[in-house]
Formats: structure tokens, C-alpha cells, sequence
């Protein structure tokens, strides 16, 4: 209610003055009030001239709205809610003479641009008429006509006012520098220089938070640019970028800011480069001209002096050979996961003689695994030249290739990683020569043998222990000195019948991730998951709903910290509210308000959870069965009243569908059958609105039943036919699975999950257990398409601000596999970004049933396997769960799970895509039919992939979602 101002731009072949402009279009507005305006009334003393030919007008419903021409009463509650299409004049020729007054008008022909409202999601161009992606502005391509969505005053970023670096060199800053940056900061810069050229850049000082402050660099600009380089904690040296435009963004968290950084940059010329100088690197002023591959399992680091942990990787470089000089050296992360790590050489060029490439490498620890050295006409296919596995001992040791052709070869390093620590791979003073390699200049290394050791600590703990008060209080093995790797130790707490348990924590130091301690509710595999503790508390005390609580403690084979301490004590409803007093109601957060102010439309609980459940369709609630046949039911003062057809209409049925969580829906009028129920009327008071007035029969004896439609899920746009594998498989259609998410964890993406609301992820318990703690962490990639890319205008990110694990889920027996995750901001819906539907309860999925996986997992079983960049798809008949069981007889095949897979193998998912969908569909759209979750291998023969069944857990579902 009220009016709307209309802006518009008006263009004329010649030069007109505004008092002509105005003459015309108040003729030609009254000559069209109550024509093709309809209702709509124009004020004609509202027409406003401002700059660059902009005219402003406004819009009304007398019937609506009474627009009063004193200015302080005339408001502006809406600009251009909907466009407002109508014709200026039709009064003249536009061509012509009108006489305005006493004023001559002579027109030139007369054109109008109608200031449009963009979409959500999007912006208008400086010409008031086209929308782009707010994604696409300041991305260095022109997307609006007048490229104004790239302009630089527009674009200038906060850290230091630039936005298009275009010099041949040039320098750019973080925000503050040299001071600390700010929290939640964003800035991207587009460097351009002549094509042809790459680009180099050089880090005089570099100082972020590690991991979690970045700065990323690409190669090229706009949706398809490439992620070339992720950079934070220390200072990188030199980095080179082999493209003519790079684009730079800088991402800052909430906590830790540090210095941050300066960067300068020149062109390069590097077609004229030797293949000496390709290669030739001692890694002292930093990559040289080798190039990471970013989505790789991580990037190797440039450091000095030595690695951490003790045991493992050089303490200096081989350059020098003492602290101050700089070599390159896998990653530390402890992850629980195998992990390649790969740099490539640029294409060397054609030469008349053999060469010979040398480099020194170090693989020092008990743990390290494997490094090879491929040569590649393509980074997709690479053949073996140099090849060491196992622990040489802590020397760098010397390695050489002959390489007889080098037209177009890339040299390629890579480093393979077990899980654990004491794993680190080195590299230094990599160098290529003329003239074929001379053996026997060094000695070839020999592998250390591992030492004979006592016999090692028992792993159990001396367990399980059964505790009752007064012998309230275990801790971790040696507490307060280091537990011991490889533990698996078990308390059973008990209390008296009637009686729950409170456990605290008074410390807990335990390595981050991979050592946790599991508490469940009761007793065997099937008692109920508390939580998951891992790193440093404190944490908040957990609460049991019987007489019995499981802790467990569990290590894994690398590094150890203090542990736990913890007590337990018993009691009667330890952790929950006091019970509420007759005629009182308990509130979701404990607090007590009085019975009648249930449903009263007012909010008396804290939480609001007073007037939640105010509305419903369905009998069950009150006969205890599953009816919902659409009568509609009102809860007053907490009291269940059938509702009147009496002043019902459709715009009523659209906010009741809406409030229950539906779309939309339609309604019908059928007469009463039990008279005996109670009954309410819609009425109508003196403004307008509706109130509700019980009664104890409906005026025409008819009632409301209404049909809600979902809301719109399991839709897509993309189209096309699906082949094979995802192991080894076909890259999927940009938009093809609009709702597979790609969680990241830490920067890098572990596991796979499906979008099932604008608020929820659905994925699986695994891919969250240890990493529950600390939702800072996590960020869901909603929309993607290619790792390579995180930037695309399709894809949106989302930070987690709460992780569900099911409370059926026991990571031993692998039942219960499920999670959800919460996006910190709703999602706004695209044709790139749709939930999936979920299923109804009783939906059958019968075995030869074909569905599809999909996911950014290992294309290969191997652990140094390739990494999917582009999400993969493949189709999967389901097998019986019989079947299944007979094929995994290790496993416990439960009726909460479903089993998909071919007979031969060959098609299957694999590491990283866990947690993603098992998909299948029916006449309505694709439904989610499973969550990924294990098997044995990869797409081996006569070994089924094994998912959640997602039908055992939808009463789960909905109720993390109220």
C-alpha cells in the first residue's frame, strides 16, 4: 500500500529542452489517465528531472492509497517493485507541435529505457536496463554493455583503492599493510599486461593466518579462470603465473589477522627461455618456472631449515647446506588419508642431443612411502623415468634421468603419501645439463631397515573398565604424560536405576582429528551417539537419558598429546529442565509458561517454540494414526479447533501451505462429518485482517481441506546421456546435479554432500566424525562444477554454522552413516543450484533399479590415484540387500542401508566421494536415495558400493530441519 516511483532515461536524435520534455509527457499521461493505465494514476506534479536524462514519476491506486501532494507526506515505500510497462504519449506524433499552455513543444522523436529490477542475485548496468550477475561484476570481462560492471572506481577494493593493475609491472597490498588487515575482508585485483607475456610476482613481505587467510591466484580472468596458486602463513618467494591476465583475490576469516602482504609484479617474456632455464631451480627465490597443480591433495611447500615432526625431513636444504637456504617438501597435515603431490616443468623445447636431469631428494621418516618422476607430452599421460620407495635415511641423495627427446616433454615430480606423520618428501637444486648422464658419480642410496623394537604398549587400555560412584574418575593411558598410539580403550559408567549420568571433562589434549573420544548413550553398538570430542577443550558436559554411558578413546598410529581427565557423577533428571506445574507447558528450551498460551499468536517462549506447531493437515495427531487427508486444523490456546469454510479464500491457503513448509497449494470446501468436533470461523475485522473465533458449529456447515504442493525439488536443466563411471569416468554437464555440494575442509575437498532445503546439506557421519568441533573449517561449494574453478559465478559458498551427526551412527559397524550440516545464510535457489527431493517414507527401491552416483572422488583405487577436478556421474543398478551381504560377508549389512553396484565392477564411487548422493528417479524428478558411504576398493568385481538408505531417516531429517 502506498506509491511507487518510476525511473526512466529518456534519449532524443536532437537537442530538446526539459520544459519541452515535460510539456509532452504530462499531455500524453492525461490524455491516457484511465486508458491504458487502467486503475494506475500518474501525479503529474510528481515529475522529477535529476541528471543524465533521468526522469522520475509517481504511481498510484487511488482505491489503494491516498497520495497527498504536500511533500511531507508523499513517501517512497517501494522502488519499482514490479516494471511498470505503459505508453508516454499517443497524444501527438511525437513529431509534431502541442501547445502546452503557452508553451511551443516541438518534439524530436522521443524513445524510453525503463529502469529494470533485477533479479536476486543480480545487478543493473550504469544503462539502467541490463542485468548481470553481481558474480560478473569486477571479474575483468565486460559482461555489461557499457562495461560498467568492470568499472575501476566501482571495482577499487578496500585493501589500497585498486581494482586493474595494467602497467608492465606493477604492485598491489593487502588492507592496513604494514599493519594488521581486517576481519571478513574480500579484494580482487585483474593484472593484465600484453599478450604473450606471463607474469611474474614477487612477495617482499608475506605474513596471513595460515590456511584460513588466502590469497589465490589465477590464471585468467572471469568464470573460466584457473586456480594457478593458494598462498598463505609465510612468504612464498617468487611466484610465476603463465598467463597474460591473472586475477588475484585475497579471503580473510573472522580471527587472526596478521601483517598480511605487499606484492609486485612485471611481465615476462618466457618463449625464449632455455630448457636449462625451465628447469634449473634451487627453489632459493622461490618455484622458479615449475608449476603446481592446486587441486592436487595439496601443494608442496618452500621452506628453510627444518621439519616438523622431528624424525622426518631434512634440517636444511642441499644448497647450502645449513638452515638459511630454501628447499620444497610435502605437507605435514596428519590427515588419515593417502595423498599425491605433483609439480610440472614447462614444455621443454626441441634439442639436437640427449639431457640429462638431476635433482637431489630426501625421504627420511618410518613412514615415507614413494617418489616418482614421470615425463608427459599432456599432464594426463605420464610415463615412469625414476622411481624410490621407503626411508633412506636423513641425507639428500642424489637422483638422474637421461632424456633423449625433449620436443614439447614436461618433467613432472610427484611425492605419494601415507596417512600419518614421519612421511616427508624433499626436493632441491633440481638441473638439467646437455649430454647424457654419467652413472657412478654418486652412490646409489640404500634404504634403512627398521630397527628391531621392544614389544610395543597394549592398545586396549587393559579393558573395558565398569565404573560405578564412588570410582567416578578415569583418564587416558599415562595421564598426565603422553597416551599411546594405536589405543582403543573402553569405560562402561553406570548409575542406579532411575538415575542418569552427567560426564565432565576437566582436560582434554588430545591431536587434532585423528585421536577422539567417542561417548554414546548406553550400552552395545546400538546405544546412541552423544558426541565426538578431538583437539583441546574445554567442552560441555554430556548428559545420559538412562542409567548407562560408553566412552571410548581411540588413537591412530602418529603423534600423541597429554589426553583426558574426567569425572562422572549421577542423579535424577541430571541435565534437564525441572518439570512444569499443572496447567503449565514446557517450552523446547525448559522454561514454563502457562497452557493457554500455546498458540495465542503470541511469542512466550524464548525460543518461540510456543507457536510452532499451530497449524497441521493431518489426523494423526490426535487419532494416532498416519491420516493426512487434508482437513485443516487450528491449535488455539492450545486447544485443536477444525476450521470453517466461512471467509476462506486461496491467499489464505498459500500462507497456510507456506507456514507448514510447503509451495503453494489449492483448497475445497466439504461438508462437516463429525459434528462433535470443535470448530473456528474466520472473520474479517473493520481493517481488513483475520481474526479467529471459535464456535461450536460452521455457518454453512462446510470445512476446509487443502492440497499442498512440495516445494519444487529434484529438477534439472541439463540434460543429456549418462555413461559409465565415476571411477575412471565421464565428466558430468556443468548444472547437470544441481544440488551435489562439494565440502571443503581446511581449504580442500573431502567429501561430497546433496542439498535437500536452501539451509541443509545431507552427507555422511564419516566425513564429519573428529571434524564436528570446529564448523570455521567447513565450507559447502553449492552450484560447482570443476574444482579448478571455485569462483564461478554459477557456484556459491557457504560457511557451516552446525553439524548433526544421527545418534544411531557407530563409525565401527558403519550403520547410521549420516549427517547434516547447516548453512550459516539460506541459499538463493538457480537453475545451477536445486535441492534434490527427498523420498516418502514407505518408497521402495527394488533391486536392478539403475540410479546414479556422482561425485569429485579418486578416479582410480590407488591412493596416488588422480583426483577428479570435474564432477563425474555414472549409473549403478541396485542390488538386494541379500545379495549384498552374501558379496561383503565382513560387514553387517543392516536394513538402514542400500547396496548398489555391477557384478564385474568397473563403475563405483571412491575416496571423496563420500557423502555424496545415490540418486534415482521416478515421473516426479531425482530423489535421494542413498548417502555414500563404504565399500571394499573401488569398482572391484562382486564388491558392491554401500549408502545410507535414506527412507530409515527421514523422521530424522525433519526434525533437524524444524
Amino acid at each position: 500500500q502506498g506509491s511507487v516511483v518510476a525511473t526512466f532515461r529518456v534519449c532524443f536524435t536532437q537537442s530538446v529542452s526539459s520544459e519541452e520534455v515535460k510539456c509532452e509527457l504530462v499531455k500524453g499521461i492525461e490524455t491516457n489517465q484511465g486508458g491504458i493505465l487502467g486503475d494506475f494514476v500518474i501525479d503529474t506534479q510528481s515529475v522529477h528531472f535529476g541528471s543524465k536524462s533521468f526522469i522520475q514519476v509517481i504511481i498510484y491506486k487511488p482505491s489503494v492509497v491516498n497520495v497527498k501532494r504536500d511533500s511531507s507526506t508523499i513517501k517512497i515505500p517501494i522502488f519499482l517493485l514490479h516494471s511498470i510497462f505503459f505508453l508516454i504519449s499517443t497524444y501527438s506524433s511525437l513529431t509534431g507541435t502541442v501547445n502546452c499552455n503557452t508553451t511551443s513543444c516541438s518534439m524530436g522523436i522521443l524513445f524510453m529505457v525503463i529502469s529494470v529490477q533485477c533479479l536476486p542475485g543480480y545487478k543493473p548496468c550504469y544503462d539502467s536496463t541490463t542485468c548481470v550477475a553481481k558474480s560478473s561484476f569486477c571479474d575483468g570481462i565486460n559482461n555489461c554493455p557499457d562495461g560498467s560492471d568492470e568499472d575501476e572506481k566501482y571495482c577499487a577494493t578496500l585493501c589500497d583503492g585498486q581494482f586493474l593493475l595494467k602497467g608492465m609491472t606493477g604492485s598491489f597490498h593487502s588492507i592496513n599493510f604494514p599493519s594488521a588487515y581486517e576481519p571478513d575482508i574480500f579484494c580482487r585485483w585483474i593484472i593484465r599486461v600484453q599478450d604473450g607475456f606471463s607474469i611474474k610476482l614477487v612477495f617482499p613481505s608475506f605474513q596471513t593466518e595460515e590456511i584460513t587467510d588466502v590469497l589465490r591466484l589465477y590464471e585468467g580472468i572471469g568464470e573460466k579462470k584457473i586456480l594457478s596458486s593458494s598462498l598463505s602463513g609465510s612468504s612464498p618467494g617468487t611466484v610465476r603465473i603463465f598467463a597474460h591476465e591473472v586475477t588475484a583475490e585475497f579471503n580473510s576469516d573472522f580471527i587472526n589477522n596478521f601483517r598480511g602482504f605487499k606484492a609486485t609484479y612485471e611481465a615476462e617474456n618466457n618463449n625464449n627461455l632455455s630448457n636449462m632455464e625451465r628447469i634449473n631451480c634451487s627453489f632459493e627465490e622461490g618455484m622458479c618456472y615449475w608449476k603446481q597443480k592446486p587441486m592436487d591433495d595439496g601443494e608442496w611447500k618452500r621452506v628453510n631449515g627444518p621439519t616438523f615432526p622431528p624424525l622426518s625431513g631434512p634440517i636444511f636444504d642441499h644448497t647450502f647446506g645449513d638452515p638459511s637456504g630454501f628447499y620444497i617438501v610435502t605437507p605435514g597435515d596428519p590427515g588419515n588419508w593417502a595423498s599425491s603431490f605433483r609439480i610440472f616443468s614447462l614444455p621443454l623445447i626441441d634439442s639436437v642431443q640427449p639431457s640429462c636431469l638431476s635433482f637431489w631428494y630426501h625421504m627420511y621418516g618410518k613412514y615415507v612411502f614413494r617418489l616418482r618422476v614421470y615425463t608427459s607430452k599432456t599432464q594426463d599421460t605420464l610415463k615412469t623415468i625414476f622411481e624410490k620407495e621407503g626411508n633412506y635415511g636423513d641425507n639428500w641423495n642424489y637422483g638422474q634421468v637421461t632424456l633423449n627427446d625433449t620436443t614439447d616433454l614436461m618433467v613432472v615430480f610427484e611425492a605419494q603419501k601415507m596417512s600419518g606423520l614421519w612421511n616427508d618428501i624433499a626436493l632441491d637444486d633440481i638441473g638439467l645439463t646437455i649430454g647424457p648422464c654419467i652413472d657412478g658419480v654418486h652412490p646409489e642410496p640404500t634404504p634403512v631397515m627398521p630397527l628391531a623394537t621392544s614389544p610395543s604398549q597394549p592398545t586396549d587400555c587393559g579393558g573395558p573398565f565398569e565404573l560405578w560412584e564412588p570410582n567416578s574418575t578415569f583418564s587416558s593411558p599415562n595421564y598426565p604424560h603422553n597416551y599411546i598410539n594405536s589405543a582403543f580403550c573402553v569405560w562402561y559408567l553406570y548409575a542406579e536405576k532411575g538415575k542418569n549420568i552427567q560426564l565432565h571433562f576437566s582436560e582434554i589434549d588430545l591431536e587434532y582429528i585423528n585421536d577422539v573420544i567417542e561417548v554414546r548413550d548406553g550400552l552395545g553398538d546400538n546405544s546412541c551417539l552423544l558426541d565426538v570430542y578431538t583437539g583441546r577443550g574445554p567442552f560441555v558436559d554430556l548428559f545420559s537419558t538412562n542409567n548407562h554411558m560408553t566412552v571410548l578413546f581411540v588413537t591412530n598410529k602418529s603423534r600423541t598429546r597429554k589426553g583426558f581427565h574426567a569425572n562422572f557423577t549421577t542423579g535424577t533428571h541430571l541435565g534437564r529442565p525441572e518439570p512444569c506445574g499443572p496447567g503449565f507447558q514446557q517450552c523446547s528450551n525448559g522454561q514454563c509458561i502457562s497452557t493457554g498460551s500455546i498458540c495465542n499468536g503470541h511469542l512466550d517462549c524464548l525460543d518461540a517454540s510456543d507457536e510452532a506447531h499451530c497449524v497441521h493437515t493431518c489426523t494423526r495427531f490426535l487419532e494416532g494414526n498416519d491420516t493426512c487427508n487434508g482437513l485443516v486444523w487450528f491449535k488455539i490456546q492450545n486447544i485443536w479447533y477444525t476450521v470453517c469454510a466461512e471467509n476462506w479464500s486461496g491467499e489464505v491457503s498459500q500462507s497456510v501451505c507456506q507456514y507448514l513448509g510447503f509451495r503453494g497449494g489449492d483448497y475445497k470446501t466439504v461438508s462437516i462429518t463429525n459434528r462433535n468436533d470443535s470448530f473456528i470461523t474466520l472473520s474479517k475485522t473493520v481493517n481488513g485482517s483475520l481474526e479467529l473465533i471459535p464456535s461450536d458449529i460452521c455457518t454453512n456447515e462446510k470445512v476446509i481441506y487443502l492440497q499442498c504442493e512440495k516445494k519444487s525439488c529434484g529438477k534439472r536443466i541439463v540434460f543429456r546421456k549418462m555413461e559409465w563411471k565415476v571411477v575412471g569416468g565421464n565428466n558430468s554437464e556443468e548444472g547437470a546435479w544441481p544440488w551435489i555440494v562439494s565440502l571443503h575442509f581446511r581449504g580442500r575437498h573431502i567429501c561430497g554432500g546433496t542439498l535437500i532445503s536452501e539451509d541443509w546439506v545431507v552427507t555422511a557421519g564419516h566425513c564429519v566424525y573428529g571434524r564436528n568441533i570446529h564448523f570455521t573449517e567447513w565450507e559447502a561449494l553449492i552450484g560447482l562444477h570443476t574444482q579448478l574453478n571455485l569462483s564461478s559465478p554459477n557456484t556459491v559458498i557457504r560457511r557451516i554454522d552446525r553439524i548433526v551427526m544421527n545418534p544411531q551412527y557407530n563409525k565401527r559397524t558403519k550403520d547410521g552413516d549420516i549427517a547434516m550440516m547447516h548453512l550459516d545464510l539460506s541459499i538463493k535457489l538457480t537453475d545451477y543450484i536445486q535441492p534434490i527431493c527427498l523420498p516418502e517414507k514407505e518408497h521402495e527401491f527394488p533391486a536392478g533399479t539403475v540410479c546414479v552416483i556422482a561425485g569429485w572422488g579418486r578416479e582410480e583405487e590407488q591412493d596416488s590415484g588422480p583426483v577428479a577436478n570435474i564432477l563425474q556421474e555414472a549409473f549403478l543398478p541396485l542390488v538386494t540387500n541379500k545379495e549384498c551381504q552374501q558379496l561383503m560377508p565382513e560387514y553387517n549389512i543392516t536394513q538402514r542401508m542400500l547396496c548398489a553396484g555391477y557384478d564385474e565392477g568397473g563403475v563405483d564411487t571412491c575416496q571423496g566421494d563420500s557423502g555424496g548422493p545415490l540418486m534415482c528417479q521416478d515421473k516426479t524428478g531425482w530423489m535421494l536415495a542413498g548417502v555414500t558411504s563404504f565399500g571394499s576398493g573401488c569398482a572391484r568385481p562382486h564388491r558392491p558400493s554401500v549408502y545410507v538408505r535414506v527412507t530409515e531417516f527421514l523422521d530424522w531429517i525433519y526434525k533437524i530441519q524444524l
